[in-house]
C-alpha cells in the first residue's frame, strides 16, 4: 500500500466560529484530544486488484483485474478537538461525477459557491454552515472523476485505454471497494482518528456507493468465502486488518455487525439512487397525477402533455417546458451552471488551495512529470465532443451543455494564465487532464459498455440487488434520506413505494410525512418480514429519517444548506452522537 499524503497545510480552526460539536462515545478507543490534525489534500494510491464475479460455486467465476489508480481526497479537520470527533465521508455520484465540484463546493466544507447567485458567483465564499463544526470531513473523488486518475503502461494506445473503460474498473462493487480502501488507508495513516465514528454522506448515485460500502463492511467475510457475487479476498484482508486494530477483542475473527456499527453505523443519503429500477418505474405515473409537476407545467406552458409526441413526463419537462430536471422550477441547466462554475474555479491553484486549505503544490502526483502513465479518457476527441454522436450517448441536445462543459472550460484555460493548473504543474498529454467534473467515458463504462451486465451479472446500479442490500444495511445502520420536492432526477416520492416492491423482505413501507417536534418532519417506516434475511434474527421495524425540503433541488446542500445542517445535527444527537 502506498499513499501520496502531506501533513503540511493550514488548519483553518476558528474556535470563535464553531457552534456545535459531536463528542465521541466512550469505549471505541478514541485518540487523545491532544493529537494534532490539519487540513490536507492529495492522493491515495490503489494498486491493481484481482477480483471475481460469480454465481453459486466458485467453479463458475469470472476473474477480472482493476487498473492502478490515484484517488484524490481533501481532508478538513474539525473546528474543535478533531481527534475526538466523527469523520464525515462525502462523495457525489454519476457514475463518473466529481465530489470536488459537487459536495466539496456546495456548503459542506469551509468555502462554497454562493447559492444567492445563479451559477454560484465568480469566487468561493466563506461557508456560513461548515460541517467542520460537527466533525472531520473527507471528500473523495471517484476513479477517473474530479482530480482522480488511472494509470497504465500502454497509455498512448487508444485501444488499450478503451479496454480499461469497462466492468473491471466501473461497476458498483469495485467502486464501493475503491472507497472502502481509500477510507481505511486514510484512517490507518491518521491513527489519531482511526477508531472514530464514520458517517457516510453520499449524493445521487452515491447512494448505491454507500450501499455497497456498508454491505462490504458489515458482511465482509462473505466477499471472500463464495457467498456474494463479488469476491475480493484482498479487500477482505484489509478490512480484517482494520477491525483487528479497532476491535482487538475480535482479532483474527469475524466481527459481528452489531460491533461494526459502533464505527460504521450512520449514513446520510442526499437524493439517492437506492433501488433505481423500481424508482424509475414508479416515478412517471406520480408525475402525471392531478396537481402534479406535469399538470402544473401544462398550466404554465399551455401545451398539453402528449406521450406519443413528447415522450416521458421527464422529456416533457425538459424539452417542452424547458425546465431543469434537477429543479423543475428553474430553467434548463440551472444546477449544471453551478457545477460548471466550480469546474472553472478549480482550474486555478489559488482557488484549489482556498477550498482544500492546503498547499497543493506539495502534492507530487499532481505534476505532469509524475503522470507519464496517467489517462482520463480513451478518445482524445472527448474535448471536441466528437467521441460519440448524441443519440449513441443517450444524451439529449438539452443535456449537451453538461457534456461539453469540461472541454470548453479547459480550452478556455489553455492560455495558462498565472495560477492555472497547467502553468503550475505542467502540460499534460491529450488523454489526460487535471480536472473532470463529469467523466462521461466513466459513465458509459458503468452503463453502456458494462460487459458484466451483458454476461448476466448484476453489475449495473439499477438492479434490484442494491435495494435488497440497502434493506439489509438499514437493519443495522441509522439512515437519513433527503426528500427534495423539486428534484425529478431522483424523485423522492418514489422511494418509499420502490422499497415496498421488495415484498420478499418487507411487509410494508409507510411514508409518515407528519410528526411533532421537527422543523421538517418526515419518516419512512419499514416493517420487515420475519426471517427476511437468513443470517439475521427477526428485525421488526426500522425508521429512516426522511425530512421534506420544499425548496430544494437534487443538491440539497446547495439550496437549503442551513436546514439540512440543522436536521443532521438533531438526527445525529437523537441517534447517539452526543452534542457537546
Amino acid at each position: 500500500m502506498t499513499a501520496s499524503r502531506h501533513r503540511k497545510g493550514t488548519s483553518f480552526i476558528a474556535a470563535g466560529l464553531w457552534l456545535l460539536g459531536l463528542s465521541f462515545p466512550a469505549g471505541l478507543g478514541a485518540a487523545p484530544s491532544s493529537a494534532v490534525l490539519r487540513d490536507e489534500a492529495g492522493f491515495i494510491d490503489l494498486e491493481p486488484v484481482t477480483f471475481h464475479l460469480q454465481y453459486g460455486s466458485h467453479f463458475h467465476r469470472w476473474t477480472l483485474r482493476s487498473s492502478e489508480a490515484g484517488l484524490w481526497y481533501s481532508f478538513h479537520a474539525a473546528d474543535a478537538d478533531p481527534a475526538s470527533k466523527p469523520l464525515f465521508v462525502f462523495f457525489n455520484g454519476g457514475p463518473g461525477s466529481a465530489t470536488s465540484h459537487g459536495l466539496l463546493s456546495m456548503y459542506t466544507s469551509k468555502y462554497t459557491l454562493d447559492n444567492r447567485i445563479d451559477g454560484g458567483g465568480d469566487a468561493y465564499i466563506v461557508n456560513p454552515v461548515p460541517w467542520t463544526r460537527l466533525g472531520n470531513l473527507l471528500h473523495i473523488d471517484a476513479r477517473q472523476a474530479g482530480f482522480s486518475y488511472n494509470r497504465m503502461d500502454d497509455v498512448g494506445s487508444m485501444t488499450s485505454r478503451f479496454l480499461e473503460f469497462n466492468v473491471q474498473n466501473f461497476n458498483p462493487f469495485i467502486d464501493g471497494a475503491d472507497f472502502v480502501r481509500v477510507l481505511l488507508r486514510f484512517l490507518s495513516l491518521h491513527p489519531e482518528i482511526r477508531a472514530n465514528r464514520v458517517v457516510i454522506v453520499g449524493e445521487s448515485y452515491g447512494g448505491v456507493r454507500s450501499i455497497v460500502m456498508l454491505h462490504l463492511l458489515l458482511n465482509y467475510r462473505d466477499y471472500a468465502d463464495n457467498v456474494e457475487m463479488y469476491q475480493d479476498p484482498a479487500l477482505v484482508a484489509e478490512i480484517q486488518a482494520h477491525y483487528d486494530a479497532v476491535f482487538p477483542e475480535y482479532r483474527g475473527e469475524r466481527v459481528p455487525p452489531e460491533t461494526i456499527i459502533r464505527q460504521f453505523g450512520h449514513q446520510i443519503l442526499i437524493q439517492p439512487a437506492i433501488t433505481m429500477r423500481y424508482q424509475n418505474e414508479i416515478a412517471p405515473p406520480l408525475l402525471l397525477e392531478p396537481g402534479s409537476v406535469v399538470d402544473q407545467l401544462v398550466g404554465q406552458t399551455g401545451i398539453p402533455y402528449n406521450p406519443s409526441a413528447h415522450g416521458t413526463p421527464a422529456d416533457y419537462v425538459r424539452n417542452v417546458a424547458r425546465r431543469d430536471l434537477y429543479i423543475y422550477t428553474k430553467p434548463a441547466n440551472w444546477l449544471n451552471a453551478f457545477f460548471g462554475k466550480a469546474v472553472a474555479l478549480l482550474q486555478d491553484v489559488g482557488n484549489l488551495e482556498l477550498v482544500t486549505g492546503f498547499d497543493v503544490t506539495t502534492v507530487a502526483s499532481m505534476y505532469a512529470s509524475a503522470r507519464t502513465r496517467a489517462y482520463r479518457v480513451f478518445d482524445v476527441n472527448y474535448w471536441t465532443n466528437a467521441a460519440l454522436p448524441l443519440p449513441a450517448r443517450g444524451i439529449s441536445a438539452e443535456d449537451d451543455f453538461l457534456f461539453l462543459e469540461p472541454g470548453r472550460l479547459e480550452a478556455a484555460s489553455a492560455a495558462r494564465t498565472a495560477g492555472s493548473l497547467p502553468s503550475v504543474f505542467g502540460a499534460l498529454r491529450p488523454w489526460d487532464t487535471y480536472f473532470l467534473g463529469t467523466n462521461y467515458h466513466a459513465n458509459w463504462a458503468a452503463t453502456f459498455f458494462n460487459a458484466g451486465k451483458a454476461r448476466g451479472y448484476e453489475t449495473y446500479y439499477g438492479f434490484p440487488r442494491f435495494g435488497r442490500m440497502f434493506l439489509k444495511n438499514v437493519a443495522h445502520v441509522q439512515t437519513f434520506i433527503t426528500n427534495a420536492a423539486l428534484d425529478l432526477v431522483v424523485f423522492s416520492r418514489a422511494i418509499p413505494p420502490a422499497l415496498a416492491r421488495h415484498a420478499d423482505i418487507v411487509r410494508s413501507v409507510r411514508h409518515v410525512p407528519e410528526s411533532t417536534g421537527e422543523a421538517r418532519p418526515g419518516k419512512i417506516v419499514l416493517d420487515y418480514l420475519p426471517a427476511a434475511f437468513p443470517d439475521l434474527p427477526d428485525i421488526g421495524e426500522r425508521t429512516i429519517r426522511f425530512p421534506l425540503y420544499a425548496e430544494s433541488c437534487h443538491a440539497v446542500s446547495l439550496t437549503q444548506p442551513l436546514d439540512l445542517y440543522e436536521d443532521v445535527v438533531a438526527w445525529l444527537a437523537e441517534k447517539g452522537l452526543r452534542l457537546d
